[in-house]
């Protein structure tokens, strides 16, 4: 760059310089992880079962998590966890549901029984109903470099400890892969809820249990990002989403 007297501004050309390096290469580093990671993820998965192991290591993982969400606050926000032949990830999260009951919460969720609408339910109903126990179908999508699609049943249990507090739990009874065959993308998800009355609100705690495939160790640093990010906005539109449909039945 010239100056007025027709000198160079070597110190401005250095650092623009410096500054256009330092762009190229984070604009190379983000173009090096999608398409690594659509490599990671695209792979076709075979003979990756779901094996014995795998469902030990969910089923005593799963034990451990029996009295939650009783304590608010004390789950992890987002948390990976190797089990044999598979990845077990575990996220939390919570809201307030402003001059309701629990009573009234707990009622607009059992009726009609299905989730409020999300996007990423594409369908959804109540196969069976008896007291306060429901088996739901759920169609799910699950999307990042690729889209996969499943047909779900979940066995949906409310449990009354008093009239200012109720849990729930869903648990994955049913995941089968659309059209790709079983890729392990989903193999299983069981998802807990807290509803306490606080003053004249109603405090929602939700976490979130769901199975896949190993994430292979070599790939890690790039996949792990990408399940998290994606694990993160799944949990992120459900509360977003049962917070707008209480809040909008709390009157």
């Amino acid at each position: 760059m010239f100056n007025h007297d027709g000198t160079t501004n070597t110190t401005v050309v250095s650092v623009s310089w410096r500054r256009g390096v330092v762009v190229m290469k984070d604009s190379m580093k983000r173009v090096f992880l999608i398409v690594t990671g659509a490599l990671v993820l695209s792979t076709p998965v075979v003979a990756v079962d779901l094996g014995r192991e795998t469902i030990a290591g969910w089923n005593a993982y799963v034990a451990r998590q029996n009295n939650r969400p009783g304590r608010p606050g004390s789950a992890p926000q987002g948390e990976m966890i190797d089990v044999p032949g598979g990845t077990i990830y575990h996220s939390s999260g919570s809201f307030l549901v402003r001059n309701t009951t629990v009573d009234r919460v707990v009622r607009a969720l059992m009726h009609p029984g299905t989730p409020p609408p999300q996007e990423d339910v594409l369908e959804s109903r109540v196969l069976e109903r008896s007291g306060d126990t429901l088996r739901v179908y759920l169609k799910l999508s699950r999307s990042a470099i690729v889209t996969a699609v499943y047909d779900t049943e979940h066995l949906v249990t409310f449990t009354r400890h008093s009239p200012a507090m109720v849990t729930s739990r869903s648990v994955s009874t049913r995941i089968v892969e659309r059209d790709s065959g079983d890729r392990g993308f989903l193999w299983r998800l069981n998802s807990y809820w807290r509803y306490t009355q606080v003053g004249a609100d109603v405090r929602v705690d939700l976490e979130s249990l769901s199975l896949s495939r190993a994430i292979p160790r070599v790939a890690r640093p790039v996949a792990r990002p990408i399940v998290d990010r994606i694990a993160r906005e799944s949990l992120n539109r459900t509360l977003d989403s049962v917070q707008r449909y209480l809040q909008a039945r709390a009157v």
